[in-house]
């Protein structure tokens, strides 16, 4: 499996339509994740185990929280990328629209979301949820009104996101690397399928883009980082493993297709996986690479 893995597959639960998206809530020791065709956030806790957060969650996707304690949604349906306030019970109070066009163009269909140290929220905008290609649609079929796919970052309201990389084909998920110099971005198609790496300057411009790895299985998806800078991203068969010069060094067999991971547990060292219609996790030998 890896020699970063220190513990066998676990299973939490099945069932469901479509993972993907999920979030670890620290407070809470629980994760959300989405069920994308289900409409809904669903909740796992090992004293509670499954149930459903959101029952209307605009068929969202990526989820990622910001520096307030929000809980950053991209949604399909909505095509927007939406901020969730929690109450302090856990539970959903708000909802506030934070991005949802470009120069008067409705957005695709917002893919998947992280949160710098700094407060900048950087978001993909793939046409998935939107047009029936490379894979099923998680959405409904719309115009694409946008000349391409790009990576955005909220701007000071919803209508101004600002393009902070306009060439990658089709990009999904995304991370930065610990100290933020480096971003990466997995381009989610069946013609490259690959993960591209780009540097991060002040003011998040982005220069240098350049291939770091190529897919073994399926297309990458949601990936994360560890403290060490490795790369974990959700395959077609489990989750790879890339040391930071895309040396692939490990691989966690899945059973299903994973679409994202996330890092969780009460020292960031459990993986959890979503992968097609369940949920799974894996204990690890180190901890997310998350500054905060």
């Amino acid at each position: 499996m890896s020699q970063l893995i220190n513990g066998t597959l676990e299973h939490l639960s099945g069932k469901m339509s479509f993972t993907e998206g999920p979030v670890w809530i620290a407070e809470a020791n629980s994760l959300l994740f989405t069920d994308i065709p289900g409409n809904a956030i669903m909740r796992w806790s090992d004293g509670e185990g499954l149930s459903v957060w959101c029952d209307n969650s605009h068929f969202a996707i990526g989820l990622t929280r910001d520096r307030a304690g929000r809980v950053i949604a991209c949604e399909h349906s909505t095509r927007t990328l939406s901020a969730l306030t929690l109450s302090d019970a856990g539970t959903l109070a708000s909802r506030e629209v934070l991005a949802r066009a470009h120069q008067g163009r409705v957005l695709n269909s917002t893919n998947d979301v992280i949160c710098a140290q700094d407060g900048t929220i950087l978001f993909t905008d793939p046409p998935f949820g939107v047009r029936n290609l490379e894979g099923g649609l998680h959405g409904y079929q719309q115009a694409q009104e946008l000349p391409g796919s790009w990576v955005f970052a909220v701007g000071p309201d919803a209508d101004t996101p600002r393009p902070v990389c306009t060439e990658i084909y089709r990009p999904n998920g995304l991370c930065l690397s610990p100290d933020e110099k480096t971003l990466y971005v997995s381009d989610s198609s069946e013609t490259h399928h690959k993960i591209v790496a780009l540097d991060a300057g002040p003011g998040w411009l982005l220069s240098n883009l350049r291939d770091l790895a190529v897919m073994p299985v399926g297309v990458p998806d949601g990936m994360r980082v560890d403290q060490d800078g490795n790369l974990w991203v959700a395959g077609g068969d489990g989750v790879y493993i890339f040391a930071p010069d895309g040396a692939q060094i490990g691989h966690v067999t899945v059973p299903e297709m994973v679409t994202n991971i996330e890092w969780g547990g009460a020292d960031l060292s459990q993986l959890y996986i979503t992968a097609t219609k369940s949920l799974y996790r894996v204990q690890t030998r180190t901890r997310s690479g998350r500054a905060w």
